[in-house]
């Protein structure tokens, strides 16, 4: 639906938004009365939407001529609710079969005296903001949300508006054609819908939701929540002592009482047992949960993996180290990731020597940090796209001289002292826990040319080091290449390029002229209109629970307490060993596609028929199961779970099914998931109140939707 008048009458409007300051209307906290619901015929491709109930009944009424609900819905008010909350007005232009809502006065002064529309009065109540029809990002108050307007002119099939609150979702319509309106109004968010964002940051950005973590986020606020999150003390790995690489005789595991923390021997020195543990221990039971995930995803980036490094005293210092920089800023990650000594094993950089007899120094470490820790393959735009040459092709972002001229400058680096001992320069004792130490006589000094720079002869090894850090750390492609990889780990798995090119602005700058802040950088992935808000509808927005997160949300949504010796062997058989990556390529890669859609979804490359049998399996064992303590660990604990929120209300399935919706779902169980579920917890006794809390956190664990959360 277009006219000149209503070209008009947009010209108008963008002429007083360019004069107008935006002035965010004030917070309020009436619960909105009304609900706009969407609807689509596939007959004529065209969406409608609506408040009013009798709409929705003759619409369904009509579903064999193509009337549909799309699942989408609204909050908005009804008369009288707010006093701050306009009229929003409905035109129907029957010439072209199409609804046009406007909160605008002007508008509706104009429309009902415009031939070819008809007005049909109010259709609820929103709040106004000065700048509609201008594509900004949402500058609603907090505790409202905006409703984006799209137009289809009827170039690219029938001419149609659609609205939307998902902020990625509205951008994609620019792709099918559609025109890209801006705000039209903003619409109050419903108790539940900030509940559902509340959780949904708790899914994103901690390791699960306990009950309790719902209301500390409503009233903290997501950005007062992720303050709270940032400023916490780093949970502490138990720092295990260095033990040779071959082992001892005298190490044996001894079951003779009293236990002691050195009990088992081989087990606890010469395993990831301990540091395994010890993770799930801190991510089920410890409050730093943002810079837990956050070091989690670290691990995953800077990826070294226990089928190299297996002594714990090495691994446990790496992930800690990982754990303390997590919001460091990123040139200060790349300088301790780059000298620590369990990556100097993993990737070889560790008695790297310079050219003699004539081999030359490895190149393992500079091509991986290149390709996979800073840069990627290919240069990129800010928003994360490709950048291609004339030919079509997508362009290098390094040669293969790069990496040789990278691999001379990393020789001359070996492990550092063991303690107790005194220092040697050659041949030392292979020692995996902190930061390798120059080799002398073994780095070669010779000028290397490498990317947009050089490293000059007369620095100092150290100085020659930093120098190449610093080239990388400022190369174009690290803001995208790094800002994609956090998006895909917290929030989607297809990030739009919008949301990649915003994040990556705030890495180059975080608003003081600081580059590689990562306080600033997760900050802004995670309030960032895509990742918050009302509900998520674009088909491939949300990411994959991988078996870590898939175990660690219900277990924190079970209230547990552990000493994480259960959960250590429950996301193996699912494909994801924690800190045992198959590869430095981690365990999937980040542009996994399904094979049907061609969605990006990277955690699905390790979700096949056995894994999700798994997963299954060993959440009945979870919730089912008693974890006694293990009477070889010192100190074991067990788990133990509090399944008090959900007893309180386990007589009525339909209250049980809100409380495990509300956790788990972030509000988003189907009403088919929900039936299944709720008929199984009704075939349980009503005073059963214990079996039918684990019922239905059981065939929770086991619905599509939690699988993929949106």
């Amino acid at each position: 639906m277009r006219n000149s008048s209503l070209s008009l009458l947009q010209c108008l409007q963008a002429s007083v938004a360019a004069t107008a300051l935006i002035v965010p209307v004030t917070a309020h906290a009436a619960e909105p009365g009304a609900t706009i619901v969407e609807f689509f015929n596939s007959t004529s491709s065209k969406y409608f939407i609506s408040a009013n109930p009798a709409d929705w009944a003759l619409l369904d009424q009509y579903a064999s001529i193509g009337w549909k609900r799309t699942g989408v819905t609204f909050s908005a008010f009804t008369q009288g609710q707010d006093a701050s909350a306009k009229p929003v007005y409905r035109f129907y232009a029957p010439a072209v079969g199409s609804h046009f809502f406007t909160i605008s006065e002007s508008d509706r002064v104009l429309l009902a005296n415009t031939p070819g529309f008809v007005a049909e009065g109010v259709a609820w109540y929103a709040y106004d903001q000065l700048q509609t029809l201008v594509a900004t990002i949402n500058p609603c108050a907090s505790g409202t949300t905006a409703l984006y307007r799209t137009f289809n002119n009827g170039s690219n099939g029938p001419a149609n508006h659609r609205y939307f609150q998902d902020y990625g979702f509205y951008q994609s319509y620019a792709a099918k054609g559609y025109a890209l309106e801006g705000v039209a109004m903003c619409l109050p968010l419903s108790t539940a819908e900030k509940r559902a964002d509340a959780s949904r940051l708790l899914y994103q950005a901690s390791f699960g939701a306990k009950p309790s973590d719902i209301d500390a986020v409503l009233n903290r606020g997501a950005s007062g929540w992720i303050d709270d999150q940032l400023n916490a003390a780093a949970s502490q790995y138990t720092p295990r002592d260095w033990w040779p690489l071959n082992r001892p005789d005298t190490c044996v595991n001894n079951t003779t009482p009293p236990l002691t923390d050195a009990s088992y021997c081989q087990r606890d020195n010469y395993s990831l047992f301990q540091p395994q543990r010890e993770f799930f221990k801190q991510a089920i039971n410890n409050n730093d949960q943002l810079r837990q995930r956050m070091a989690w995803a670290w691990s995953q980036f800077f990826v070294i993996s226990g089928t190299d490094v297996g002594m714990p005293y090495g691994m446990i210092d790496y992930q800690q180290m990982l754990r303390d920089e997590a919001f460091s800023n990123f040139r200060t990650l790349l300088q301790k990731v780059t000298l620590h000594a369990a990556m100097g094993r993993y990737l070889d950089m560790v008695n790297n020597l310079k050219p003699q007899n004539g081999v030359e120094p490895n190149e393992n470490y500079a091509r991986e940090l290149m390709q996979l820790f800073s840069l990627g393959l290919y240069q990129l735009n800010n928003d994360g796209s490709v950048k291609t040459g004339s030919n079509g092709m997508p362009l290098d972002t390094y040669t293969q001289e790069d990496v040789e001229n990278l691999a001379h400058v990393f020789t001359g680096w070996t492990y550092p002292t063991v303690p107790g001992q005194s220092p040697a320069n050659i041949n030392r004792v292979a020692n995996v826990k902190g930061y390798m130490e120059e080799r002398g006589g073994q780095h070669d000094y010779t000028t290397q040319p490498f990317l947009s720079g050089s490293i000059p002869g007369s620095m100092t090894q150290g100085q020659r080091l930093s120098a190449s850090l610093d080239i990388i750390f400022n190369h174009p492609n690290v803001p995208p290449f790094v800002a994609k990889f956090l998006i895909q780990h917290f929030v989607t798995g297809q990030p739009g390029a919008a949301y990649i090119d915003r994040v990556a602005r705030v890495f180059q700058n975080n608003g003081s002229g600081v580059r590689g802040d990562m306080k600033a950088v997760i900050r802004a992935v995670l309030t960032d209109p895509e990742a918050r808000g009302a509900a998520k509808w674009a088909p491939a927005y949300g990411h994959q629970s991988e078996p870590v997160l898939a175990i660690t949300r219900l277990a924190r949504a079970m209230n547990a307490q552990t000493d994480g010796v259960y959960f250590r062997t429950t996301t193996g058989n699912s494909g994801q060993t924690v800190f045992i990556s198959p590869s430095v390529f981690n365990y999937y890669p980040p542009d996994y596609a399904l094979s049907k859609s061609g969605a990006v979804a990277p955690e699905f490359a390790i979700y096949n028929t056995t894994s999700a049998l798994n997963r299954v399996n060993t959440a009945y064992a979870t919730v089912f199961g008693t974890i006694n303590p293990d009477p070889t660990v010192f100190g074991a604990t067990g788990t133990q779970f509090d399944l008090s929120p959900y007893t309180a209300v386990a007589g009525d399935s339909n209250a049980l099914l809100d409380r495990v919706n509300d956790v788990l779902f972030a509000g988003r169980l189907s009403s088919s998931a929900r039936a299944i579920i709720k008929a199984a917890v009704d075939a349980v006794a009503a005073v059963d109140t214990t079996t039918r809390a684990r019922t239905a956190l059981y065939l929770a664990s086991a619905a599509p939707e939690s699988q993929v959360l949106r």
